[in-house]
């Protein structure tokens, strides 16, 4: 049976303070112990070496001082000569008989109890000496250790209970933006409503910090799935606009099989719309494949100058139809190890869109040249421009700033151009001014 995380830390709270309070009793005990019986033995030293030092001999006779005190803080005072027999003070009759301890504390057990006696011996003479004896009452511990008992059979579960009750009090209310959390993750996996959030606000505690990671995760997959879903339905209708004008023209010339001319110009539409949806599945699958990270291109020895003089004439018929003239700079003998083909993409993508969205009369330039240790192609025109507002979105797939001059185009060509300029390791980058016309530039480098 597992525990909740909020249990765990309760159960391991009060046994950790019950284990505390458990050693804070067992110390006192001992401690106090030690500390009583050192004080005792201190005591009845320093008693016994003061009545010693207060004693004067004098030609052989032993004069006693007054401020010796037969009985002086619970210890016993008693001289005896060198036969035995005691000439001051008193001690417990039990303790009479007891042999001199030879300058050592020492226990001894008797018939009222356990005392301490401690014996220092000063010489009269050459031959004779006089002992000072000290006697002690060891004191009972008994009546300590059984309420250090009672009040640790008292202490220590009382103490469990306060722990627990403390602790769940605590751990609860810590865990409280937890329980949010769970309650809204599940609202939302239930829903399936990804534009719901946790919403705990400011607080730098890690289940703050967990709802915060929690909520930026939701809004990351919220905008991937808008994304995707926006995707299907442009991609849907884009191929859906071909499919109907195929279909609708080979209805059309059914109905006109002996009219050579009419047959002749569906074959061609359909022709059209076939090259359309083949060249839009085509970027499809080169999206679908960087996505899934299999897009690698195949690198060659490519004469990036030449490459750029080649795009350049396939685009001449389409630039003449919409009154673009073509412009070059393009360096000599500019070299990359690149995908030809990619890069081919690139320009004409580029190219394309600075036709469609140019002015009549107006101009696109090609640049090709070298920097450093990467290639620099840049499209130049004179076109229309990109407002500040669609800007932030002329990457996105299937926008169009305006489809009315997209020449039939998907909105795919620049996320295609940043997608195949990724995969060579380089960048591209987009300055615009409405009505004044663009700039796109790729760098990548000669030797990725």
């Amino acid at each position: 049976m597992s525990l909740s995380i909020k249990k765990t830390i309760v159960l391991w709270y009060t046994l950790w303070m019950v284990m505390l309070a458990s050693l804070i009793i067992l110390l006192l005990i001992s401690g106090s112990s030690f500390l009583v019986e050192r004080r005792s033995r201190m005591l009845l030293s320093e008693i016994v070496h003061d009545a010693a030092d207060d004693i004067e001999i004098e030609d052989g006779e032993v004069e006693i001082d007054e401020d010796i005190k037969a009985f002086d803080e619970g210890v016993y005072i008693s001289i005896y000569d060198e036969d035995g027999a005691i000439i001051f003070g008193r001690v417990p009759t039990s303790l009479s008989a007891v042999p001199s301890t030879g300058g050592m504390i020492e226990s001894v057990e008797s018939d009222y109890g356990a005392w301490y006696v401690y014996d220092v011996e000063q010489a009269v003479s050459e031959t004779s000496v006089i002992r000072v004896r000290g006697v002690m009452r060891v004191q009972d511990m008994s009546m300590f250790l059984s309420f250090m008992e009672i009040s640790a059979f008292i202490i220590v579960p009382l103490l469990a209970v306060l722990s627990s009750l403390g602790g769940f009090i605590i751990v609860s209310r810590s865990f409280r933006p937890a329980e949010r959390v769970i309650i809204t993750a599940g609202r939302i996996a239930s829903g399936k409503d990804l534009s719901k959030r946790i919403g705990l606000g400011k607080g730098n505690g890690e289940i703050h910090q967990m709802a915060a990671a929690f909520d930026r995760m939701l809004s990351r997959l919220e905008e991937a799935f808008e994304k995707e879903r926006q995707f299907s339905d442009d991609a849907s209708h884009e191929l859906r606009t071909p499919i109907s004008v195929i279909l609708a023209e080979c209805g059309y010339a059914r109905t006109h099989l002996d009219d050579r001319e009419k047959m002749e110009e569906s074959i061609s539409a359909i022709e059209n719309q076939a090259s359309r949806m083949s060249r839009l599945i085509s970027m499809l699958l080169s999206i679908a494949r960087s996505d899934k990270g299999t897009l690698q291109p195949i690198l060659s020895d490519v004469d990036v100058s030449e490459l750029g003089q080649i795009v350049l004439e396939t685009m001449e018929e389409k630039a003449a139809d919409k009154d673009v003239r073509l412009l070059s700079e393009i360096e000599p003998s500019v070299h990359a190890r690149a995908d030809q083909d990619m890069l081919m993409a690139i320009m004409i993508n580029l190219i394309t869109n600075a036709i469609n969205y140019n002015k009549k009369g107006g101009w696109c330039r090609l640049s090709v040249k070298e920097d450093g240790k990467d290639v620099i192609i840049d499209v130049n025109d004179s076109g229309i421009g990109i407002s500040e507002k669609d800007m932030g979105r002329i990457w996105d797939r299937f926008f169009q700033a305006d489809p009315a001059r997209s020449g039939g185009g998907a909105g795919l060509g620049l996320p295609i151009v940043s997608i195949l300029t990724q995969c060579h390791g380089g960048s591209v980058s987009a300055e615009s001014r409405e009505g004044e016309g663009s700039r796109f530039s790729v760098r990548i480098p000669k030797n990725p």
